[in-house]
């Protein structure tokens, strides 16, 4: 079984342009902000070195 981890609820404030941005991604590409937010921060804490990096699933191969 497969247990998704806990998030929790945040605020925090963003300059007009980072905003503006978002949301044109959003309606665009239907990326909510807060995946936006998590696709950004994650490799970037991870680079800085305090948080691990997320282990790489195997590729699975086509049976022919």
């Amino acid at each position: 079984m497969v247990m998704t981890p806990v998030r929790r609820v945040t605020t925090f404030r963003v300059d007009d342009d980072v905003l503006e941005g978002m949301k044109r991604l959003q309606e665009r590409d239907g990326i909510s902000f807060s995946e936006q937010i998590r696709r950004a921060l994650r490799p970037w804490l991870e680079s800085k070195g305090v948080i691990k990096a997320e282990r790489k699933r195997a590729v699975t191969r086509k049976r022919s």
